[in-house]
């Protein structure tokens, strides 16, 4: 009889929320959360009220769940500044033009946006901590992941014969961008600078992980597109290994079939989601080629939307039809219960959909929140 009873309450307390092992990842599926550039104008600011549905979901039976348990805080440019340059671009990806590149006073900026008392991290802590009034304690902190700016070689990445010496000082010099060390280096003073002012917040819901290339290819001398502009190569496995010292994570999320989409280890990148494209270009990258890259090289995938999907969109028949896609494939390949999965919407398009009255909006919405909450990963 003692043993049975002991039995019972071994079941009682593994099923507890405070039991429930997270997942090898420390999540399953993370959401991209754009914000720093202030020509995103209103859309440049999240609150806890913004995050809330991001955070939780509210099932058409009344039952609230958790919902993502991934954050990656992304900004690739500081476009609309009042002060000059106005346009910074952070990535080389987005340099849409002749711009500057981020020196260190703007990395810092996005630090500042982040870190704000009434923004970003703390509105997000906030809003899981409202949540967990209704849902109680979550069974595991909610995922950080923090964009990390490219160190762009040139003080105009197009422009080969700018300086390299423009981005600022470090350990009582300034840096040269034309050396690898030197732009290991300053993403050393960023991981660093991120991770303190971190844990001297003390949030009580999140956990900081990782660090995000934003550059969607990263070429090398025998593949991909303007590599002696790029050489993140040369950089890149410093930063891996600095910040593997420090326990923490470098990730990617390549467009299709990107340069190294198909070696990121070599790169010290430690996860990688593959975006399909499917969403935005249909049948010009059929579905099944890209979940056979993407299960041939043992990567994850990225869900891709926009605003659409509405009901209140003309085209939402056609993005429907292939954002369905993203559902079946990732089943029938079995990425669904063995990877994790990045999800793009562009602005608010989970939002848009959770507060839309159209009754198609809604059942897409709640479709989409059961394929994240019942994530196999999660059980």
């Amino acid at each position: 009889m003692f043993a049975s009873a002991f039995a019972v309450l071994l079941i009682a307390s593994c099923c507890g929320h405070g039991s429930v092992k997270e997942p090898a990842d420390g999540f399953t599926d993370m959401i991209l959360c754009y914000g720093g550039s202030p020509n995103r104008g209103a859309l440049n600011k999240w609150d806890a009220e913004r995050f809330s549905t991001l955070v939780s979901y509210t099932d058409t039976t009344g039952k609230a769940h958790w919902l993502f348990d991934g954050f990656l805080a992304i900004e690739p440019r500081l476009f609309g500044r009042s002060s000059d340059p106005v346009d910074v671009c952070l990535s080389q990806e987005d340099m849409g033009g002749w711009h500057e590149s981020g020196r260190k006073e703007h990395w810092q900026e996005l630090i500042d946006f982040w870190f704000a008392p009434d923004n970003g991290f703390a509105e997000l802590d906030k809003a899981i901590d409202i949540a967990s009034r209704k849902l109680g304690k979550a069974p595991y902190k909610r995922k950080v992941v923090m964009n990390l700016p490219d160190a762009v070689m040139h003080r105009i990445f197009e422009d080969t014969l700018s300086t390299t010496v423009y981005w600022g000082s470090y350990e009582g010099r300034k840096l040269d961008f034309s050396r690898p060390e030197d732009r290991a280096a300053a993403c050393r003073w960023y991981i660093d600078a991120v991770d303190s002012t971190f844990k001297a917040a003390k949030f009580r819901n999140i956990e900081l992980i990782g660090f995000y290339i934003h550059c969607e290819e990263l070429p090398t001398p025998t593949k991909g597109w303007r590599w002696p502009w790029k050489k993140m190569d040369t950089y890149l496995p410093m930063v891996a290994d600095y910040l593997h010292s420090k326990g923490l994570k470098l990730t990617w999320i390549p467009y299709r079939e990107a340069a190294s989409y198909d070696s990121p280890d070599e790169l010290g990148i430690d996860l990688c989601w593959m975006q399909p494209n499917y969403y935005w270009e249909g049948d010009k990258y059929p579905f099944d080629a890209s979940m056979k890259m993407i299960t041939d090289n043992d990567l994850g995938m990225e869900f891709e939307f926009d605003d659409r999907l509405l009901s209140s969109s003309p085209q939402h028949q056609e993005q429907r039809r292939r954002f369905a896609l993203y559902y079946d494939w990732a089943k029938a390949s079995g990425v669904y219960g063995t990877k994790t999965f990045t999800h793009f919407q562009d602005h608010d398009t989970v939002r848009n959909l959770a507060l839309s009255d159209d009754p198609d909006d809604q059942r897409l919405y709640h479709e989409y929140c059961s394929f994240i909450i019942n994530n196999p990963l999660r059980k």
